[in-house]
């Protein structure tokens, strides 16, 4: 089976010339030669080479202008792919969402069960599409990268996050810290910071500034000379009966009492 569909004309946003599917031997080789064009290969069932490399499916391969390159598929277990060709050099930054392997250019994906329904549906199109809907069916095809990488950046979010937080509750230890200050510096709400800190340590953010405060207490009342008072300020406490009753609360022992 060989089924592909052509852009019938430019599109400003992103041209896509070819969107291609086959299993056909005569079609699923090429080479050694270079072509003027970026071309992304998913290999969607079987296995082949790139360039001497193995390239199985759920992997795919970069083609880039003037790369000197070769594929062909493996004897025993001939590949069917999916291919998109484009002469347009904004795909340069479009092959960076796919994360390849910089000396091979092969990268991998989880999505062939999708990419093959989408590559069974060309044969029911016309050969000649117009450039935004070939453009639609490319976005349709190269979404879940664009998703993983936008699950990265809330993973790399959360981290962020996290590590403001804490430093953020350990720098100012002395103050009457809140959840609600920090959700407030950080735009996020109290359920999303609860979830996190609940996810690394096992507590909530509240739990968390009560635990960092009543460390430092029982640090300055075992290693320093300050007064009781002093100490309740050390750690966001105006008041020192709040505090002795807080301490008291959290380690069953008064002040004094611990210090002793």
């Amino acid at each position: 089976m060989n089924y592909a569909i052509v852009s019938g004309g430019e599109n400003p946003i992103l041209n896509i010339y070819n969107i291609g599917f086959s299993d056909d031997k005569n079609i699923t080789k090429f080479g050694p030669a270079k072509r003027d064009q970026y071309i992304i290969h998913y290999v969607l069932a079987g296995k082949g080479y790139f360039n001497g490399n193995e390239v199985k499916a759920n992997q795919g391969f970069l083609i880039t202008p003037e790369l000197l390159h070769e594929y062909i598929y493996d004897e025993a277990e001939p590949w069917t792919y999916l291919w998109i060709i484009s002469h347009d050099k904004r795909m340069k930054d479009i092959f960076k969402y796919l994360n390849a392997d910089e000396k091979t250019l092969i990268f991998n994906f989880n999505f062939a069960k999708k990419l093959t329904e989408i590559g069974l549906s060309l044969k029911n199109k016309k050969i000649i599409l117009p450039s935004l809907e070939i453009l639609n069916i490319f976005i349709d095809i190269i979404a879940p990268h664009f998703e993983a990488e936008e699950s990265k950046s809330a993973e790399l979010n959360k981290e962020t996050y996290l590590k403001f937080s804490e430093n953020y509750i350990y720098s100012n230890i002395s103050s009457a810290l809140t959840v609600r200050e920090l959700t407030k510096l950080l735009g996020v709400s109290q359920s999303y910071l609860y979830r996190i800190f609940k996810e690394k340590h096992g507590i909530s953010t509240k739990r968390f500034i009560s635990e960092v405060k009543i460390k430092k207490a029982k640090d300055l009342l075992k290693t320093t000379g300050l007064t009781v008072s002093q100490i309740a300020a050390s750690v966001g406490f105006d008041d020192v009966l709040a505090f002795s009753k807080f301490f008291s609360k959290e380690t069953g022992f008064s002040p004094t009492s611990y210090r002793k």
